[in-house]
């Protein structure tokens, strides 16, 4: 499938400019944010479902977005199985293009978890903040699909926009005051007494 280029630019554009001077909490809180990028390429790109799934601070992949519940069952099998293309793009730090991952030997255990529901062609892109891979905007459709370079490009495009937010989201953590200490000089209240497990 053809992207129209302009199309794309001009969702780009949108999405971008609501968020360019981001001035909101953190990643949690961002939220709508990202709703918002998986619709728009779910729109943009004639996908079945799209979604987002990022790394935590202990470096696994969990779910952030998605359209639909195909989407959510997909990000969750690949969480619980610690496979998939979602995984293949974080390794790799490049993107996966599956064009059916119900005939592809490397998911079969995949596959087998997500039966009754078909996945077909599956395209997972690098989101990176500052250099370093964070996650991966995935493109779903239920059947499969010889994913085309325009399709690859524009993927790639709204996976720089969700990196840019995540960028603005750590920025604005990171900018945010220290906590003030408390009135007898220990950080939480506590007078520097150590917390039982």
């Amino acid at each position: 499938m053809a992207i129209d280029e302009q199309a794309l630019a001009a969702s780009i554009h949108g999405l971008t400019s609501t968020f360019r001077d981001y001035a909101g909490p953190p990643l949690q809180a961002a939220s709508a944010h990202l709703a918002a990028v998986v619709a728009a390429a779910e729109d943009l790109l004639d996908a079945d479902a799209v979604g987002i799934m990022l790394l935590d601070e202990n470096g696994t992949l969990r779910a952030a977005a998605s359209t639909s519940a195909i989407t959510a069952r997909l990000e969750q099998a690949q969480q619980r199985l610690g496979l998939g293309p979602g995984h293949d793009t974080i390794a790799r730090r490049s993107t996966v293009l599956v064009e059916n991952l119900t005939t592809d030997p490397a998911y079969t255990r995949l596959v087998a978890e997500l039966t009754p529901l078909q996945v077909g062609a599956v395209l997972s892109a690098p989101i990176r903040v500052d250099g370093a891979v964070a996650g991966n905007l995935n493109l779903i459709r239920n059947t499969a699909h010889r994913w085309t370079e325009s399709e690859t490009r524009a993927a790639v495009a709204y996976a720089e926009v969700v990196g840019e937010l995540l960028g603005a989201s750590a920025q604005f953590g990171r900018a945010r005051p220290a906590r003030q200490p408390a009135a007898d000089g220990s950080p939480d209240g506590t007078g520097g007494a150590e917390h039982a497990d």
